[in-house]
């Protein structure tokens, strides 16, 4: 991403310099709105330090429910980089982080109930199923029973 690739030349004026992104447009495989503000200072010919915030949200699937929710992202950065190849890409950088953040199993809330094993509802607050507790024992014990079955 072009404009969060920082180089020497942007430290002939100032020793610090701004960027600000309303829509990061890294590929992280999910749909996005997610802001970056560095603040950028040069340390020495060959060093920068980048300090800033990325905040936002990632639309994802809860791994319940299969319901798409959005995921918070608020990630802080503090980052000794280096500059001696005379400039570095902080948006590939920023891109990780991002990665990073989604969780390997997410879920919309901690309490999200999932999918009725009997019948297949979507177990939310105003879409309840009437499965009893004991339907679904009856069927998760009948579901293993078939799985050793020869």
């Amino acid at each position: 991403m072009k404009q969060l690739t920082i180089s020497a030349s942007d430290f002939l004026n100032s020793d610090t310099i701004e960027r600000r992104i309303e829509r990061f447009e890294g590929d992280i495989g999910y749909p996005s709105n997610i802001a970056v503000w560095l603040n950028v200072s040069k340390v020495s010919d060959d060093k920068i330090y980048v300090s800033g915030a990325v905040e936002g949200y990632i639309e994802i699937e809860c791994s319940r429910c299969l319901s798409v929710y959005r995921h918070p992202v608020e990630i802080d950065i503090e980052s000794d980089m280096d500059l001696s190849s005379g400039e570095t890409d902080m948006g590939e950088e920023i891109r990780q982080l991002i990665v990073l953040e989604i969780p390997s199993k997410p879920l919309c809330s901690p309490d999200c109930p999932g999918i009725c094993p009997v019948c297949g509802k979507h177990n939310k607050e105003n879409d309840k199923c009437g499965c009893s507790q004991k339907q679904d024992e009856d069927f998760a014990k009948q579901r293993w029973k078939n799985l050793f079955k020869k």
